[in-house]
């Protein structure tokens, strides 16, 4: 490898892909977004992983230590640091509170520090470990939705604050993965917070937007409204769900039924025309036969229409569905599918737009817009966020609003 810019790593170890992605490190606090350069992209097959955690350290290590050369391959240049996502059911999501007196006149940052403080003063368990605490919301004086205090005459401070919690052996066994295969972990980050920083604007948190991110073995539903994280959860269905779906319906093995929908899968029957004609394998080695490829696509979109109709579900019994302006926004390696948009939004009958990363950042950027990496990209602009909080990165105007919200606790 030449020497070079520093760099960090953004790694997303998923069910059936991992996927890294190389920024450059920035020179200043003052640097424009534009300029955050994207330097290499990796992808490779994951193995040892099941539902988001390591059942394998030796295989899964070897996942990413493809994945990360690949993209240092491609950079020219080795990787820093990694940040790393981690997902799945074992995750827990909560909240606490926190109430301290105003030590002057009017709210400054030590107040904000203090009440912080207090507000994630909870008992861990000894098999959990605390990834974030997140500030949501303020009262001052018991006026509640105050979204930033500071400068405020009060003598009361009360703070909520988003507290996310992971198994500690899911954790261990994730950085014991990435520290075989010879790379230094900075942090495990909650994987759909990542992905969010990389494919929804300030806009569409501020507004209320559905982040639906369908991967191979979950479907990761992240909402937000007012620019706060209101719901998150995990649905054990994915694009294996579709693909096994595929196996039992035309009777073909797992890694034919995966390149079939990936190559000529559709989630619209409608779209599909009639006469369109598929050569698969037959019942015999060495023979072939042909199926339609609407077919094919029926498989699908009975699946994804179920899967949708799930978290529709869930939308409306948290009396959502109409609080929601930003609409739908679907991205990881399932939201690839041909129809997809079309599909989700005769469901959720509201705008649904396909995900995809790249925004605000430079350098091989063309290489990022793909679903499948939106959060590993999402992994490298928090690493940016952080290395600007110890004076080594690049302010990202972009994000600018969520940074501030992050950096709040951190």
């Amino acid at each position: 490898m030449i020497g070079g810019p520093r760099c960090l790593a953004g790694l997303d170890v998923g069910s059936t892909s991992t996927t890294a992605v190389l920024v450059e490190t920035g020179p200043g606090w003052d640097t424009p977004a534009e300029q955050v350069r994207v330097l290499g992209v990796g992808v490779a097959h994951t193995e040892g992983v099941r539902n988001r955690n390591v059942t394998h350290i030796e295989a899964a290590t070897e996942s990413v230590r493809e994945a990360l050369r690949d993209a240092e391959d491609m950079a020219g240049i080795e990787a820093g640091i990694v940040y790393a996502g981690i997902a799945g059911e074992h995750i827990d999501v909560g909240s606490s509170s926190g109430v301290v007196a105003v030590s002057g006149e009017e709210i400054d940052q030590r107040d904000l520090d203090r009440v912080h403080e207090v507000a994630r003063a909870i008992v861990i368990p000894p098999d959990r470990e605390l990834l974030h605490a997140i500030p949501q919301d303020y009262a001052v004086d018991g006026q509640s939705g105050i979204q930033d205090p500071r400068g405020m005459a009060a003598t009361r401070l009360e703070s909520e604050v988003c507290v996310v919690t992971a198994s500690s052996p899911a954790c261990q066994n994730l950085r014991k993965a990435i520290d075989r295969a010879g790379y230094r972990i900075e942090e495990l980050v909650f994987s759909p917070l990542a992905t969010s920083l990389a494919v929804l604007s300030d806009e569409e948190r501020q507004a209320g937007v559905v982040l639906l991110e369908i991967g191979g073995a979950a479907t990761e539903l992240t909402v937000y409204r007012d620019g706060r994280l209101y719901l998150v959860a995990t649905l054990p269905w994915g694009g294996v769900t579709v693909t096994n779906d595929i196996v039992k319906g035309l009777g073909i093995p797992l890694a034919d039924a995966e390149d079939l929908k990936r190559n000529r899968g559709s989630a619209s029957t409608g779209a599909v025309g009639e006469d369109e004609k598929l050569e698969i394998v037959g019942p015999t080695p060495g023979r072939t036969r042909e199926v339609s490829r609407e077919l094919l696509a029926h498989i699908i979109e009975q699946r994804l229409d179920e899967m949708f109709g799930l978290v529709y579900e869930a939308l409306e019994e948290k009396e959502l569905l109409g609080a929601l302006p930003g609409g739908v926004v679907l991205t990881g390696g399932g939201a690839s599918l041909e129809g997809i948009v079309d599909l989700a939004q005769t469901v959720f009958n509201m705008p649904v737009a396909l995900g995809q990363p790249g925004a605000g950042l430079g350098g091989v950027v063309e290489a990022t817009r793909d679903p499948r990496l939106s959060t590993a990209t999402g992994l490298a602009v928090y690493g940016q966020m952080r290395a600007r909080e110890t004076g080594g990165g690049m302010a990202l105007r972009t994000f600018s609003r969520l940074t501030d919200w992050l950096r709040d606790f951190f």
